[in-house]
């Protein structure tokens, strides 16, 4: 027992460190008493309860003004957006889609044989007055265009590399070109004729060009009982039905009107 004594008389209480931290849980004490007051002081809790008041109110005009935000965004997106795709009814078939061409008078054309162009004497082909009619199938120009202030219209492609000119061509042009290369191949293939040293990818080219520019005219003109056809096998041959076609010279006067330049050439 003397012992136990012994070993705790050893230890005594600091008077100065226990009156040290009675001090500072009194000050903490203090301290959170004092901040419970503030958060409870009827001028303060007013003040606040006033903000939140004032914040409720006004919630309809923060809404309002977002919703506001939003028509505008809309409305000025819709202003950007081209009439055009905004409503594909107003689309002119076979319009230019950049907005770039204008418009063009439609006129019903009855198709008629025209060996001409394309001789049943294959060697005539390459003849100046046959290479001469196919080159005035094209407008002055060829198609190539100079399109001004590119920024008004939409969805252009990659230009064609022109020296100090924005240039493009049009399909049309392309596929006239794109037909001439082919009878070219062909009559050059069945009669001897020299024919270009790029006729292969170039042939390989304009079939597949030609097959898509068919599918997206889509020309649904009825056509009936041939009348041409050395063996009468009773198919068609697309001869005297009614088509309705573009007006091809208000198409090439515009094109002229519009050409980078002024070569007349289908080759």
């Amino acid at each position: 027992m003397n012992s136990h004594k012994l070993k705790y008389s050893s230890l005594h209480l600091d008077d100065q460190s226990s009156s040290r931290s009675s001090t500072e849980v009194k000050s903490l004490v203090g301290e959170e008493k004092l901040w419970h007051d503030e958060l409870n002081d009827p001028i303060r809790r007013t003040k606040r309860n006033g903000l939140l008041a004032t914040l409720r109110s006004s919630r309809w005009i923060i809404d309002t003004s977002l919703l506001l935000i939003i028509v505008a965004l809309l409305i000025r997106d819709q202003w950007r957006t081209p009439a055009v795709l905004q409503d594909p009814n107003i689309w002119q078939f076979g319009q230019d889609f950049t907005g770039v061409g204008p418009k063009f008078s439609s006129k019903i054309t009855t198709f008629v044989p025209d060996e001409s162009y394309a001789p049943n004497n294959t060697a005539d082909f390459f003849t100046e007055e046959v290479l001469d009619k196919w080159n005035k199938l094209m407008p002055i120009g060829m198609g190539f265009v100079w399109v001004n202030d590119t920024a008004k219209y939409h969805d252009l492609p990659t230009p064609i590399m022109w020296p100090e000119k924005t240039v493009f061509t049009t399909s049309a042009t392309h596929q006239l070109h794109c037909l001439f290369a082919i009878v070219q191949t062909y009559s050059g293939l069945t009669s001897g004729h020299e024919i270009p040293d790029d006729h292969h990818w170039h042939m390989i080219h304009c079939f597949d060009y030609m097959r898509q520019a068919i599918m997206c005219s889509a020309d649904m003109a009825l056509e009936g009982l041939e009348t041409t056809f050395p063996d009468h096998n009773g198919g068609s041959d697309g001869w005297d039905s009614k088509h309705v076609c573009r007006d091809w010279s208000q198409v090439k006067s515009y094109l002229e009107g519009v050409r980078a330049y002024d070569d007349q050439l289908i080759y």
